[in-house]
This record gives C-alpha cells, sequence and structure tokens, in this order.
C-alpha cells in the first residue's frame, strides 16, 4: 500500500477535498450517537441485573450466566464488528448504524422470550452482532466533524453514554421490579404467560425499532459533500499494522485490560452488592446506576478537556498519557469500593473509581482515529471492538466467575473483583506507557511510519 511522504500533509478529515461541517451539525451528530450508545448499553447490560431469578427459572449455573453476561455477547459482537467496520468504510453510515440498532432491539425482545440457555445464548448474540455497528460507526464519523486538536471533547461526551447507558440499565431495571416482580409470572391478554423478567426485556427492547430510525437524522460528510475515501482493505489495514506494532499492540493492549476490569466490575457488582451487602435488586438498580452514570458524566467531558488542551499545546502523546496515569491512579480506589464495610461508601468509591478512570473510555480511540487515514477509520475501529468483544466483554464476566468458584463461591465475588482490579490495572497503565515513544514519531510526520 502506497504511503503519503513524511512532509505531505494530510488533510484534517483525512479525505482529500472534504471541509468540515458546521460545528453545530457535529453536535447534533454527537447527540444522536450519544442516545443510540446510551440505548445500547441499556440493552446489554439488563441481563446483570436480573441473574438471580433467570438463574432460578432456567437452572443455570454461575459458568452459564457467565457465558451469557460474556461469551455469547462478545463473541457475536466481534464476528458483526468485522463485516461493520467494510460496510461504514464503503456504505451510507447512517444506514449500517440504523440496521445494526435493528437488529440488537430484535435481540433484546428475544431474551425475553427464552426459554433455555441456548435460546438465551441466540438471544444474547444477536444483541451483540447489532451493538457492534455503534462504536466503528461513531469513531468513524465524529473525525469528519471535529479537527484533531477539538476531537478530544466531543468523544469524550459521546463516550459518555457506555457509562450513562449502564447506569441507566440499572436505574431502569430496578424501577420496573417495583412494578414488575422477576420471579413471577403475569397472564398476558390470556394469551401467554410471562415471568417478570421476560416482561422487562420486552419492554425495554421494544422502543429500539422506533430510535433506530434516528439514524437517518446524521448528514454522512462524505455523501452530503460527494468525496468518495480510496478504497482499502483489511489487507491493506494487516500491512500498516505491522508497519507500526509498537504502536498498535501496546494501544490496544492497554485499551484491552482496562476495558476487562470495567466490564468485570458492570456485569458482578450487582451480584457483590446482592450477595455481600444484602442489598435488593430495587436498591441495587438506582444506586448503582447513579454512582456509574454520575462519576462518568463528570470525569469523561473533564478528561476530554484537559486532553485536547495538552494536544492542542504540542504534547503529541497527550492522550494516551493522560490515560495511563488515570487508569493507575484508579487502582487503590478499585481496592476500597470491595474493602469497606459500609455499602453507601462502597457505592461513592464505585462513583469515584468511574470518575478517575473514565478517560479510557474515549482518549485512546480519539488518537488512533487522529492518525488513522479515512479509509482505514471504520475497520481500525473494528478491530479494536472485535478485540475487546472477545478477550474483554466475552471474557471478563467468565473470568470474575471463574475466579469467584476458586476462592469459594458466591459469597466471594467482591474479593474476585477486587484481585482482578489490582493485578490489570496498572498493567493496563504501563501498556499504554510503552506505547508513547511511537506515538510520538507517528505525530512528529503527521503519517504512519
Amino acid at each position: 500500500m502506497a504511503q503519503p511522504s513524511p512532509t505531505e500533509d494530510r488533510p484534517p478529515t483525512g479525505v482529500p477535498g472534504l471541509a468540515y461541517p458546521p460545528e453545530r451539525q457535529g453536535w447534533f451528530t454527537v447527540v444522536i450517537l450519544t442516545i443510540l450508545t446510551t440505548l445500547s448499553v441499556l440493552d446489554r447490560n439488563l441481563l446483570s441485573l436480573l441473574v438471580i431469578p433467570i438463574q432460578a427459572d432456567l437452572g443455570l449455573s454461575e459458568i452459564q450466566m457467565g457465558a451469557l453476561m460474556g461469551i455469547a455477547f462478545g463473541l457475536f459482537f466481534c464476528l458483526g464488528a468485522l463485516p461493520i467496520g467494510w460496510a461504514l468504510d464503503r456504505y451510507s453510515r447512517p444506514l449500517v448504524i440504523w440496521a445494526g440498532v435493528t437488529v440488537w432491539s430484535i435481540g433484546t425482545m428475544a431474551c425475553g422470550m427464552a426459554q433455555n440457555f441456548w435460546s438465551f445464548f441466540a438471544a444474547r448474540a444477536t444483541i451483540g452482532a447489532g451493538e457492534a455497528v455503534m462504536g466503528p460507526g461513531s469513531q468513524s464519523l465524529l473525525p469528519e466533524f471535529f479537527p484533531p486538536e477539538r476531537l478530544g471533547f466531543p468523544m469524550s461526551i459521546f463516550s459518555t453514554s457506555i457509562k450513562v447507558g449502564a447506569g441507566i440499565s440499572f436505574a431502569i431495571g430496578g424501577a420496573l421490579t417495583l412494578f414488575i416482580t422477576p420471579g413471577a409470572s403475569y397472564d398476558v391478554l390470556g394469551l401467554a404467560t410471562l415471568r417478570g423478567w421476560q416482561a422487562i426485556f420486552l419492554i425495554v427492547g421494544t422502543p429500539g425499532l422506533l430510535l433506530a430510525f434516528l439514524a437517518f437524522a446524521i448528514r454522512d460528510p462524505r455523501v452530503s459533500q460527494r468525496k468518495k475515501v480510496r478504497k482499502a482493505g483489511y489487507g491493506d489495514y494487516v500491512q500498516m499494522v505491522k508497519a507500526n506494532w509498537r504502536f498498535v499492540v501496546p494501544h490496544h493492549l492497554g485499551l484491552l485490560l482496562v476495558t476487562t476490569v470495567a466490564v468485570g466490575l458492570q456485569a458482578w457488582m450487582p451480584a457483590f452488592y446482592e450477595r455481600v451487602h444484602g442489598l435488593s435488586t430495587a436498591e441495587i438498580g438506582p444506586s448503582l446506576g447513579l454512582a456509574i452514570s454520575v462519576g462518568t458524566i463528570i470525569g469523561l467531558p473533564l478528561h476530554g478537556k484537559l486532553a485536547d488542551r495538552w494536544f492542542a499545546k504540542g504534547k503529541s502523546d497527550a492522550h494516551l498519557r493522560y490515560v495511563a496515569a488515570t487508569t493507575l491512579a484508579a487502582a487503590p480506589v478499585a481496592l476500597g469500593i470491595f474493602l469497606v464495610p459500609n455499602p453507601t461508601v462502597s457505592l461513592a468509591l464505585t462513583g469515584l473509581y468511574f470518575l478517575i478512570v473514565s478517560g479510557y473510555l474515549s482518549l485512546p480511540v480519539t488518537i488512533l482515529q487522529i492518525v488513522m487515514p479515512a479509509e482505514m477509520r471504520g475497520k481500525a475501529a473494528s478491530v479494536l471492538i472485535a478485540i475487546n468483544g472477545v478477550l474483554s466483554l466475552g471474557g471478563a464476566p467468565l473470568l470474575v466467575a471463574s475466579v469467584t468458584e476458586a476462592l469459594g463461591g458466591s459469597q466471594a465475588v467482591g474479593q474476585s473483583l477486587m484481585l482482578c482490579s489490582l493485578v490489570i490495572l496498572p498493567l493496563s497503565a504501563l501498556a499504554f506507557w510503552l506505547a508513547l515513544p511511537s506515538v510520538r514519531l507517528i505525530m512528529a510526520s503527521r503519517t504512519w511510519i
């Protein structure tokens, strides 16, 4: 693949002749993408709040529940991401996003009809395949609306949807359990009998079929300005990665590790508060949702603004240097979450943890998209998401479940989460730090070396 020379200035959008749209259009796009991503995370995480009634009704083991939360979703999240990345670099991105939202909404509703492990597995796989669209779609679009020195802040605002969606899923799920008892049976117009948890999945999944059409409110700059991106396949992407592995490998590894901790916490913290602190589902949902959401809403825009300011002053490795420091700083807070005896203090520390660490949701992908040629943005985001889909989203819940069982069973879930956090977070910070020399070199030449 032909490479631009180091002296050749690549246009800010990465697409020759493609001008930035008006800023208000960029922020409108951020709002739409945030709404749809919040919906995706809501649908994804609802299962975590309903673990106990589902286990009781379907007779599932701890490992099977871990597989439903992890492998069933993560494997197909990975499989869906690669063709989605290919489609995003070639076709209308709003159309591809609409299709993904529709698919995952059908999967959420299918969870409400599951009768056994394998039907539930298929429904979760459908959710994973559809939800793989939002990360690559958003990361591909936003660099064409905002210049590099101002990209971190909108990417951070958008990324709040990931944790806000988790918080909303706990809050909405907890609120619904006040009106619909998850373990009770309900007659639906004399046509069918549903368990409460099944009804909750159906109620949460249905609106997505309508909200999917919000994607068509986005104006794709490539289409609206009648510009085409130069075609490049995954073979071209592999060659570029081989030439720049000193940046790509530690960058991807650092993000994989910190995401593994976040996914494990998100999946098993409801069970921790129920088993260890004796809180009810109705108490856990709003409280945990508030802690995660508030910490992320405050932290992410702050991290994005600070990183943008640092980057604009000439610190070309600002995004990764910043996230390495905050990831390491979050480790002792994670320790406190599971050691304090008071659940209120524990929940407050959970909010503080996500406030400190939340930069991982936006800053690593921001610098990746800044240095990435436009014809590879969708594929680069999809590969990154595919890796996280299998190893993070797929493996983290199962990893925590396995460590929990090795430590003595269900009551050891807090010890398991604490151990995983203390081991993995410092390794993540180290990986980001190892990528700093290469990202400085890439940014110095404004092209891939």
